[in-house]
């Protein structure tokens, strides 16, 4: 298993707002959403056009069945794309991607 690096001293992920007693399970017409942190070079392609870089920051992220959908704001304008889970995986595997997640003591 490859290390991941530490995370940064002031990412989200450090100070949780989610409820560690709340179990998060995603049905059907609900898809399991989360909190995300883009800290390395995460792209994706609108239709046939050249790779676009999402900028650092949080994203939220909504789990589906096969794929994931990214929301994200730069200045003004509200963003989203859709990735399979595969390629979502791989940013995470990366360490593109850190999902932010609750901390159970």
């Amino acid at each position: 298993m490859s290390a991941r690096p530490p995370l940064p001293p002031e990412h989200p992920a450090d100070e949780s707002a989610l409820d560690p007693s709340v179990e998060r399970v995603a049905v059907e017409e609900h898809p399991l959403t989360q909190s995300a942190y883009v800290c390395g070079e995460v792209t994706y392609r609108t239709g046939d056009g050249p790779l676009m870089t999402i900028r650092q920051g949080p994203v939220h992220v909504e789990v589906n069945e096969h794929d994931v959908t990214l929301g994200w704001e730069d200045e003004d304008a509200r963003l989203s794309t859709v990735m399979p889970r595969t390629e979502y995986a791989r940013f995470i595997g990366l360490g593109a991607i850190k999902p932010v997640v609750a901390h159970k003591p």
